[in-house]
């Protein structure tokens, strides 16, 4: 963020500074360096940014009217009040703003899984019984009771263990893949509704 002064308001904070015209350009660099510090003990950044807007203000108000400024210095104290308060009014917005999105972000993240959810127990219902059963009993549990399931599982169907996963995982992929559909179907429905072109 610049803020450059043409050559006449440049001259005319100078002189407001320093009428006597010594060492005008060291009052300059006491002034900015005194803002810089009231930013940033208000927690207010980047500070040099903001202390050359509250001097390009002051030497906009000089340019208007030198003679309503009696204390240069005082002037642009307050001045950079007045843009410390603007600061927080635009941050806290910035952070509500922010917040509004990261909210909508986690609502939509929320809806997303209740949607996934609600068609894997669709998907899962639409599978006959002894295939959503096999699913069900070999995902089913911490590790150690899953380890329990499987082989209960594998002795009941007359497989080994090997056998037994690769049929749970052939069948996980069916489903999955049933799931996916199912989803697109879903998500090109709704594009037809919000245009309006749904039959």
């Amino acid at each position: 963020m610049a803020y450059d002064l043409d050559s006449t308001s440049f001259q005319a904070l100078l002189g407001a500074l320093r009428p006597d015209s010594a060492d005008s350009a060291g009052a300059y660099e006491q002034l900015r360096e005194k803002l810089i510090r009231f930013f940033r003990w208000n927690n207010c950044r980047p500070e040099d940014e903001l202390a050359d807007l509250a001097i390009d203000r002051l030497a906009g108000r000089l340019r208007e009217d030198a003679g309503a400024i009696g204390d240069p210095v005082r002037f642009a104290l307050g001045i950079a009040r007045m843009v410390v308060h603007e600061h927080r009014i635009r941050t806290s917005r910035q952070e509500k703003a922010h917040s509004g999105y990261v909210l909508a972000k986690e609502i939509t993240r929320e809806e997303e899984e209740e949607q996934r959810l609600e068609t894997l127990e669709r998907c899962l219902n639409e599978l006959d019984l002894p295939n959503r059963s096999i699913l069900e009993r070999y995902y089913t549990g911490d590790a150690g009771e899953r380890i329990r399931n499987r082989r209960q599982l594998a002795a009941e169907m007359g497989l080994n263990l090997n056998a037994l996963r690769n049929r749970a995982l052939r069948l996980r992929r069916e489903l999955e893949n049933r799931i996916e559909q199912q989803l697109r179907d879903q998500e090109r429905r709704d594009k037809s509704v919000q245009n309006g072109t749904l039959s």
